[in-house]
């Protein structure tokens, strides 16, 4: 018998903020991350725009065991406190109707592995870093899950957990998430972006506040 998952995105979803950019922020007030490190990513950022989802050029050549407990102490801190209270309920009236949550999303894994362990989902899909010695080399490690990746990644992990993505449900807010939300049966724009809140409209979706 097929299952039913409800996915759920993370920044501006069940968190208001983007989480890795509160990551960052964090790691520079820690200073784990050098002023002149973090001038230096910026202006990368500014001269590569369309890399810069992907950029994770901040992390090159620090130890992983270090970024990864910074990342558990920025949950506990500045991330777990933002966890949208509607978003938690709705979660969880999900589970208690046995459907199998994911955690779908761009932020880190490292970052994402406490949230996803707070609310006990059965699945996380996020951003793996890769590594080399321990070390972060500052690129990603396979799919980047965001835009028609997200969708990608969802495939695949249906078909090993057995989800019937036609019966599911997921919560999204930007319009980058379309590939996704067109692709499930229940879709459900959350605390939407001005192009997404549109196209939600056009085609009857539910619009939540979380």
């Amino acid at each position: 018998m097929s299952k039913i998952a409800a996915i759920f995105d993370v920044d501006r979803t069940l968190i208001r903020l983007p989480t890795e950019r509160l990551f960052f922020f964090f790691l520079v007030w820690r200073r784990a991350i050098s002023p002149v490190r973090a001038l230096t990513f910026f202006k990368d950022l500014a001269l590569n725009q369309q890399n810069r989802y992907r950029n994770k050029s901040y992390l090159r050549g620090l130890a992983a065991p270090n970024i990864e407990s910074l990342a558990q102490d920025c949950y506990r801190k500045l991330i777990k406190p933002r966890l949208s209270l509607p978003g938690r309920a709705c979660l969880k009236e999900h589970q208690n109707k046995h459907h199998q949550i994911v955690i779908l999303t761009g932020s880190l894994e490292c970052l994402m592995l406490p949230l996803h362990q707070d609310l006990r989902a059965d699945w996380l899909i996020a951003t793996r870093l890769q590594t080399s010695s321990d070390r972060y080399t500052g690129a990603i490690s396979g799919l980047h899950p965001r835009g028609e990746n997200k969708l990608h990644l969802l495939r695949q992990l249906s078909q090993v957990a057995g989800f019937d993505l036609s019966q599911s449900f997921a919560y999204a807010d930007h319009v980058s998430d379309l590939p996704l939300l067109k692709h499930v049966g229940q879709p459900v724009a959350v605390n939407p972006s001005p192009q997404l809140k549109t196209f939600a409209r056009q085609h009857s979706w539910p619009v939540y506040r979380f």
